[in-house]
């Protein structure tokens, strides 16, 4: 076998002397025992997201961390843990159907990953558009199932500061994080009980403030069009509006979404 190059010790020497990348070194599983300590104590999901952001991913330049948790009658997941939303909460969904069309719900649905760009999400997903072209980073954005053997129990959205080059190391970090975070989802959601299910289904449903005024325009009977100029936005924006209302009231049409909107006291 050959002798190794003194140039070549060298260049290892220089390589292991900086801190590089984490995938240049051995899995470190401090930051992962850190939080299964805390996930034990069963936290809040304000904890759970920065222990996530600031933990576990720290060294990939995680910023955002969103977990939901799907009902038990399977119709709709709610938000149960968030980090780094900052100023934009407005713009993220505090509930989610499994049929609604956004990136996460299609993970839950289909239970495969997906990880998109920012400008992948904005042009392939109007309802999540909003919140995504006003997000500062141009990182990706990763989508991930919650399975419990077998059977989807929630999703996971996670965006980074900088693009992100997957490798062995980001990968046994994500199947060790999730793995901890669905056992925390499923003991939280027991503890809870029925109490929890049963605030959630009398809880009134969350819309942005730009859906509540389109709502009270589409009441006085303007169109598309009419709206877009008096709010100053697209038709295509407004139209994605109306959509997600209808999507969120489980509506099909104008009067349906109306007559929903009245009766859930929007």
């Amino acid at each position: 076998m050959p002798r190794r190059r003194s140039t070549d010790r060298e260049a290892d020497d220089a390589r292991l002397g900086e801190i590089a990348r984490p995938e240049d070194f051995a899995l470190d599983g401090t930051p992962l025992i850190s939080y299964l300590w805390m996930l034990s104590d069963l936290p809040d999901g304000d904890a759970v997201g920065f222990a996530i952001c600031r933990g576990l991913l720290a060294p990939y330049g995680a910023e955002l961390a969103l977990i939901y948790a799907v009902r038990p009658d399977g119709k709709a997941l709610d938000l149960v843990a968030s980090y780094g939303m900052g100023r934009k909460e407005n713009a993220v969904y505090a509930r989610v159907t499994p049929d609604m069309h956004l990136p996460g719900a299609e993970t839950f649905r289909l239970g495969t990953e997906k990880w998109l760009s920012k400008q992948q999400v904005a042009e392939g997903y109007p309802l999540a558009a909003p919140f995504f072209r006003t997000w500062d980073s141009q990182g990706d954005f990763a989508f991930l199932p919650l399975r419990h053997r077998g059977a989807p129990i929630g999703f996971m959205v996670l965006a980074f500061a900088d693009p992100i080059e997957r490798s062995w190391h980001m990968r046994a970090t994500i199947d060790a994080l999730l793995s901890a975070t669905v056992m925390w989802v499923l003991a939280s959601s027991a503890l809870r009980g029925t109490a929890r299910s049963n605030l959630a289904e009398v809880a009134p449903l969350e819309i942005t403030a730009r859906q509540r005024e389109v709502l009270v325009l589409m009441r006085d009977g303007k169109g598309n069009r009419e709206i877009a100029e008096d709010l100053g936005y697209s038709v295509a924006t407004i139209k994605a509006d109306i959509t997600a209302l209808g999507q969120l009231l489980g509506a099909s049409g104008r009067a349906e979404i109306l007559e929903k909107a009245k009766r859930a006291g929007l």
